[in-house]
């Protein structure tokens, strides 16, 4: 099983910061930033949001900064098997964009327009509807990938 975080990154007026992938996993849709755990020297998932943070957008951060709002697992999860991913909201808010990187180029995407988005299937189907609830509770889901339709099972909202 793989370990990695999505880092949901707000504007001043709630606009989400996604990033626009040109590598794979998830090559050319919009998926907030994050990556996958440095699990050979122990990384916690909220340094690797501090880090990932840090890589992708170019945005200093410290553990404080971040808030854990949701846990997800999902098996066979296409192009990358068994993953667990720790979502975490940023606690502060950033109202430019970062520049394009090597893995993408980023935009605002307001709360309202996420649904129409072009993200994938487990984000748009499951993962945005916790998080745009925006409430104080952890949430955690599990998601099979194995066939179509996938299936989602709440084990905490």
């Amino acid at each position: 099983m793989k370990f990695a975080t999505l880092l949901y990154i707000k504007n001043t007026i709630g606009d989400y910061l996604l990033l626009e992938r040109v590598k794979e996993p998830n090559k050319g849709f919009l998926s907030p930033p994050g990556g996958k755990l440095d699990i050979d020297k122990a990384e916690s998932p909220v340094a690797c949001a501090v880090r990932e943070c840090f890589e992708e957008c170019g945005i200093k951060s410290r553990t404080s900064d971040w808030k854990l709002i949701g846990i997800v697992t999902e098996k066979s999860y296409p192009d990358i098997g068994d993953i667990m991913i720790f979502c975490f909201e940023y606690l502060k808010s950033i109202d430019t964009l970062p520049d394009a990187s090597n893995e993408g180029l980023f935009r605002f995407v307001s709360p309202s327009e996420i649904r129409s988005a072009n993200i994938p299937d487990t984000d748009k189907l499951f993962i945005w509807n916790f998080v745009l609830k925006n409430k104080s509770t952890l949430f955690s889901i599990h998601i099979d990938c194995e066939s179509t339709p996938y299936k989602c099972i709440v084990e905490q909202e």
